[in-house]
Parts: C-alpha cells; structure tokens; sequence
C-alpha cells in the first residue's frame, strides 16, 4: 500500500469506533511492529524495508518510512476516504483479505477441509481483537463439529485430558522468539502418522522415521560392499572376525613387549655376572 496523505491513524477511527479500536489496541496487528520480538528479530536480519509491508500502515516502497506503527484499520480498510462516512469503507468478506501476509497459513487453510467448504478466517478468529471466538479450544471446534465430541477416537483422547489443538495444531509457534501469525503451522488441520507417534511411538508405523532409515540402509549398503559380503549376516560375521584378529593383535604384541622386556632383562643379568666373573679372576 501505498502511503498518503489521506492516512488519518487510528486514534481518528477511535472517535467514533471506541469499541474496535478498543479490541485493536490489545491485538496482535496493533503491536506488529513495536513487538520486542519483532524487532529483534527484523534487526537480526538486516532491517529489511519489505518487513514493514506487513509491520507497518502506510509503508513507503523500498524505504523504512510509514505513517504509521502496526497494523491497523487503514491497513485493511485503505486509506481513509475524505467524504467518510458518507463514504462507506467496507472490505471483501473473504479469507483473501489475510493471504496478503499470512501467505504460508493462507496456503494451509486453501488446502484443509476449512478452506474447501470456506470456512474463513474470521468464522473462528475475532476480526479486531483477533483472539478466537468463543474462547477457542474445544469450545470453538465443538460449536460446529458436535458429533465428533461423542465417537469413540475423541472422546478417549478427551478423557487423558488431550483437546482438539493437541492433534490438530501439534506445531503452533511458542518460544519466547517466536513472531505469532508468521507461520502458525496446523492450518491444514490433518493428523499424520507423526502426531500420533508422539504418545504412541510403539504402537504406530514409524513412518515419520522412514528418512532415518533409509540413510541407514544406504550407509550399511556402503559398508557392504567395501567388505565385499552379500548380505547383513556375513558383514556380521565379518566385523566379528576382525574383532576377533584385533583381540588376537593386541594379545600378540603384548606377548612380544613382554617376552623382549624379559629377554632385555636376562640379557642384561647375564652380562652383569660375566662381568664379576671375570673381575674375581683377575
């Protein structure tokens, strides 16, 4: 967006939007760009101007320049129109309102059964607070998916005290460092195998492990054939052997050191004795 003059701030909507701004003031969008975790983050990475598209109302193109701190009414709104309100500023009632900076969410959602029957963003997330609706939890996803509280996979798990997002949203952003709404993983909303082995490793394919494995498998396949064997049985017993001729090595040259220390010791006697001998003579 570009900036003008005709960007009139939040506080001038707050005259006569005191409940929104209200919820705004407190949000995540408010607090884009004077969040400590931002900027330590953007300053790390060399403050980069094109961070502010999304930090920042009113941004200059290719400059550290906006009219204004965070993300705020005019950000999705547009500038403030001069006739405003006879002049109605209203905006796309669409998920698309969002994919402007939430570009990898947006993509999660467009392919998860949310986005297929366009369940959109703000159906589930407070639109000026941002917060989630109905407190979030199992009370959200329960006001629409009822039945699924009651079969028997949910209601076990809700039983060991597990809630939707344990499953749903396994990788949500946490951490001190992490910047809330650049990535938050789980949009797609799908269980895979690897959710399931973090309570149940034993009990599941281990499919999340199938890199692992390869790479092993490949590696043993390396060993095998500089030992020039067939399979894993004779590389076995091959590695056995020359374990085996090591322990035989190593007892072998003790042997040696020892058997030459005594030599060394007997010679050494036998020397020393000649050499009385042949004093008491003389």
């Amino acid at each position: 967006m570009t900036a003008r003059a005709q960007f009139a701030g939040p506080d001038t909507c707050a005259a006569c939007h005191a409940e929104e701004f209200k919820e705004w003031k407190q949000s995540v969008h408010a607090n884009a760009y004077s969040s400590e975790v931002f900027q330590k983050s953007w300053k790390a990475n060399g403050a980069k101007p094109e961070c502010l598209a999304c930090h920042t109302t009113g941004w200059e193109k290719g400059k550290t320049k906006f009219k204004h701190a965070g993300v705020s009414c005019e950000s999705c709104h547009g500038p403030m129109e001069e006739t405003h309100p006879a002049a109605k500023m209203p905006i796309p009632v669409s998920a698309d309102m969002c994919r402007t900076c939430h570009k990898s969410t947006h993509g999660e959602w467009k392919i998860s059964a949310h986005g297929q029957k366009n369940i959109r963003c703000f159906d589930c997330h407070k639109v000026h607070g941002h917060g989630l609706r109905l407190g979030g939890g199992d009370a959200l996803c329960g006001s629409c998916h009822a039945t699924k509280m009651k079969d028997f996979a949910h209601a076990t798990h809700h039983q060991e005290g597990l809630t939707c997002t344990t499953c749903h949203f396994p990788s949500s952003p946490s951490g001190p460092d992490a910047i809330m709404g650049t990535g938050a993983p789980g949009h797609n909303l799908s269980v895979g195998p690897q959710v399931c082995a973090r309570c149940h490793d034993d009990g599941v394919h281990k499919s999340g492990q199938l890199v692992e494995l390869r790479e092993r498998y490949s590696e043993t396949q390396k060993h095998m054939a500089v030992a020039g064997v067939k399979n894993v049985f004779e590389l076995i017993e091959k590695h056995k052997d020359l374990e085996w001729r090591l322990d035989g090595a190593r007892s072998s040259a003790w042997l040696v050191t020892l058997l030459g220390l005594l030599a060394g010791l007997g010679f050494g006697w036998t020397a020393a004795w000649l050499a009385l001998r042949k004093r008491s003579r003389k």
